[in-house]
């Protein structure tokens, strides 16, 4: 088994896992140049992109998924997607654009996964789910798993966050259904991103949850790790976007509840249905995708209110009360998104952050406001480490 963690040049950063005769996984974080035109700084991240690809000897067929956080959607939209990286990583992989400012650097982080298998080449099917290509995906097929992510699901339909939730999660089951799956049996994984969040993130959660429990997602079977969060898509009408990631022939065996509580309450407890962190287990090693989390105690409450370098200690302490139960520690997260409600609080955050989390990992800090107003920051991620178990090795 081998971790590694490395930075290209001055704006790459990445993380890899392999396995003797096994597939190796990749993250990296890509930003830009500040102070120049969006244009250059696409033309920077994709010099970029095309360099860390010939170091960690990548390509185009590796690619899995890619997002693209961005100042100002509505401006930037249309620049991007005739832009060559844009067009590139969108025939060979699955993309996701959303509004979320980062909060240091350029107009433009990426965040990218790659998955090199031991021998032949990915095999990949991708998907356009309407004409304009905004609403994409790629099924990805190996010995052991296919694997599908469905990406830039924009809300359609009335101006209501409820309707338009519902919409999408019918899309994405239509899409796990024609593929062989279920949300019970092969979701892992969803983003979801609300508009305005203060205002409409109630109608998210109650359509959620509806449509979970008509698909037998319950507290006694399980929910689905993810992140909620105030983003905004290309549409102004859209009031959620969603992201997601699914795995085909896992057994109800290897999908594993992340608890904590002694440091998190079950997030049912306050009406919400996901999961705080969900593991992944496979024969060769075990994915521990962290759901959004922030300063919480194990009674559903806000700690350190108005304090953001108190809440950022706090939400790394929640972090490592889940991983630990599963022999995990920060330093074997892949990467690390952290959102912060106020922009002016990036620097606080960041110190604290330094202090705690290695340097070495992957991490990116954007704006984006939390589901309750009082929690001025959240992290997400995900973790890989090994494992020896009776299941077929990860691809």
């Amino acid at each position: 088994m081998q971790s590694d963690f490395f930075s290209l040049g001055k704006y790459v950063k990445g993380s890899s896992f392999s396995i003797d005769k096994g597939a190796k996984e990749y993250y990296f974080t890509i930003d830009s140049k500040e102070d120049i035109s969006f244009v250059h700084e696409l033309n920077n991240i994709y010099d970029t992109y095309r360099m860390a690809m010939k170091e960690c000897d990548l390509s185009d067929d590796t690619l899995v998924f890619c997002r693209f956080y961005i100042s100002d959607i509505a401006n930037q939209k249309d620049i991007l997607r005739e832009h060559d990286i844009y067009k590139e990583l969108s025939r060979a992989s699955a993309v996701s654009v959303i509004q979320q400012c980062p909060v240091s650097g350029g107009d433009v982080n990426l965040l990218m996964y790659h998955v090199r298998p031991n021998g032949d080449k990915l095999v990949k099917n991708i998907y356009n789910f309407d004409n304009e290509n905004r609403r994409n995906g790629v099924l990805i097929h190996g010995k052991n798993y296919d694997m599908l992510w469905a990406a830039n699901f924009y809300g359609v339909g009335p101006f209501d966050s409820h309707i338009q939730t519902t919409e999408i999660f019918e899309s994405f089951n239509d899409i796990l259904d024609d593929n062989g799956m279920t949300l019970l049996d092969n979701a892992v994984r969803t983003w979801v991103y609300v508009r305005d969040v203060d205002n409409h993130y109630k109608g998210m959660v109650e359509s959620r949850k509806a449509f979970f429990e008509a698909h037998g997602l319950t507290p006694e079977t399980r929910y689905i790790a993810s992140t909620g969060i105030e983003g905004f898509s290309k549409e102004v009408n859209s009031l959620v976007a969603f992201d997601a990631y699914a795995m085909k022939n896992l057994q109800p065996e290897q999908i594993v509840r992340m608890e904590a509580l002694e440091n998190l309450s079950p997030t049912i407890k306050y009406g919400v249905t996901f999961e705080r962190g969900t593991r992944i287990r496979y024969g060769d090693r075990s994915h521990l995708h962290i759901s959004g989390t922030a300063s919480i105690d194990k009674d559903g409450k806000v700690l350190h209110l108005h304090d953001v370098k108190k809440q950022t200690r706090r939400t790394l302490e929640n972090l490592r009360a889940l991983l630990n139960p599963h022999g995990a520690e920060l330093k074997d997260m892949a990467y690390i998104i952290g959102y912060v409600r106020n922009l002016k609080d990036w620097k606080k955050v960041m110190s604290v952050v330094r202090d705690e989390v290695p340097d070495n990992i992957p991490f990116l800090l954007l704006e984006g406001a939390v589901c309750r107003p009082s929690w001025l920051i959240e992290l997400e991620g995900v973790a890989i480490v090994p494992d020896d178990t009776g299941f077929p090795p990860f691809f």
